[in-house]
């Protein structure tokens, strides 16, 4: 009897054996997000603001000109772009083509979200925008005093848009352009 058992066994055993690929979910990288105990103080010479940012973040001026400056994160690939413009009796145009750019991404989103955001003790006022779905850029923002100031930013993900696996990032980032966003300061 012991030896029909163990027979039973190694058939068993050698029988369930075969090369018959089994289909594994697609795994994704560990996130490791740019955490910082200290912000730098960001302020580019030929512009007329001055914001905090993550010690870990990099700026660089695309156009010293027109004050174009990219936000950079490098290990989450991840970018603020930002355009100051100064106000010249065209604020009513500068907020139009904000809204603009930011609603041209609705084609591929699955939805969005505004938010107005005013701090009075500094004079910056602006509308942020969430958004979600496959969409290019998930956040937007812009910022003014109405009278000589204005500042827009985007985000933007080097990678595929997939919302999904994206998600720490882009929490991450909406995190760090609230702060930019609350820590904004107009030079006279």
């Amino acid at each position: 009897m012991r030896y029909f058992i163990l027979t039973l066994a190694a058939l068993l055993v050698l029988g369930s054996c075969s090369d018959d690929p089994t289909a594994r979910p697609v795994g994704y990288m560990r996130i490791a997000l740019p955490m910082s105990d200290s912000a730098v103080d960001l302020a580019p010479k030929h512009c007329g603001f001055s914001a905090a940012y993550n010690s870990k973040a990099v700026w660089r001026y695309k156009d010293t000109t027109n004050c174009f400056i990219d936000l950079l994160y490098p290990s989450i690939m991840s970018t603020v772009q930002l355009t100051y413009k100064p106000v010249e009796d065209n604020l009513e145009a500068l907020v139009i083509d904000a809204q603009k750019l930011a609603y041209k991404h609705t084609v591929k989103a699955s939805g969005m979200r505004e938010r107005f955001f005013s701090y009075p003790d500094k004079n910056v006022y602006g509308m942020y925008y969430e958004i979600s779905g496959a969409s290019a850029t998930t956040t937007q923002f812009y910022a003014t005093d109405s009278a000589q100031h204005f500042l827009r930013g985007v985000l933007y993900h080097y990678s595929a848009p997939n919302p999904d696996s994206l998600a720490p990032v882009t929490n991450f980032m909406r995190e760090e352009i609230q702060t930019l966003i609350s820590t904004i300061h107009w030079n006279e």
